[in-house]
């Protein structure tokens, strides 16, 4: 079987996994006295979304799908994945200032409101890219999500040095998970995003204005299972789809 369906089969069966670890969480805080729901809420629409892509997985830019169909339509897909980033980074955010609050700590509590924004500028270089095929915005949206897991590191250290129990081991799951993610964005994602910006410019593709990419990406899908195309995203998208989604899971769990 050709490794790019047999790269589907596994975020498909994840993805089918995930949602039925998202279901047990409610099942488990369904009866608890003074719970938010605000957390399980947002990392629902995470999760499902998260599933939505790995069932029609996409390369927004290129206009590559693995299925043909209306629902792989970019400007579907990428409606989808901002609002289900700013979901998480939502998430996030109520994560960071309920440490803060816990802790006493006003510097968390104020970097708790500056995650929000930032993922929503990443989202605008996101959206700024797709639209004009330029991949050189890409690299500034991983940058600024960059900023927000290295603020939520320093975070999650603070927390670190003060809390004892289980609570310091979250603390030091969450470092490591924010450096991870850190890592392979400076040195994966974003070196290839200017790479791939500098083969464009000697190739001098011509980029589309905002409202032609929007024509663009509504109807225009390049179908394609070749190995060679979809290796390169392997690593974001499967990484995405498997420890970012238990990540948002996993939030909905920690209580301080």
């Amino acid at each position: 079987m050709n490794k790019t369906y047999l790269w589907w089969k596994f975020l498909c069966i994840t993805a089918l996994i995930n949602i039925g670890v998202w279901f047990w969480a409610i099942v488990v805080h369904y009866d608890m006295q003074n719970f938010s729901y605000a957390q399980p809420v947002l990392s629902g629409i995470y999760v499902f979304v998260c599933a939505f892509r790995s069932f029609l997985p996409r390369i927004d830019l290129e206009r590559y799908c693995l299925f043909d169909h209306p629902l792989s339509s970019v400007m579907l897909g990428r409606s989808l994945a901002t609002l289900a980033e700013i979901c998480f980074s939502m998430q996030c955010a109520i994560l960071i200032y309920d440490l803060g609050i816990f802790i006493n700590s006003s510097i968390i509590a104020s970097i708790a409101y500056s995650i929000v924004p930032i993922i929503v500028l990443a989202q605008i270089s996101c959206w700024y890219a797709a639209l004009t095929l330029n991949h050189f915005w890409h690299g500034i949206e991983e940058a600024a999500w960059v900023v927000m897991v290295l603020l939520a590191a320093g975070s999650f250290t603070i927390g670190l040095f003060m809390l004892s129990g289980i609570l310091q081991i979250l603390m030091l799951v969450g470092i490591i998970s924010c450096l991870g993610s850190a890592y392979i964005m400076l040195f994966v994602d974003i070196p290839m995003y200017l790479n791939r910006k500098n083969i464009n410019r000697k190739d001098k593709q011509l980029y589309l204005s905002v409202r032609d990419g929007i024509k663009d990406a509504v109807s225009r899908r390049v179908k394609t299972n070749d190995w060679a195309i979809w290796k390169k995203e392997v690593l974001w998208i499967s990484s995405y789809f498997t420890f970012g989604v238990w990540l948002s899971i996993g939030m909905v769990f920690v209580r301080f």
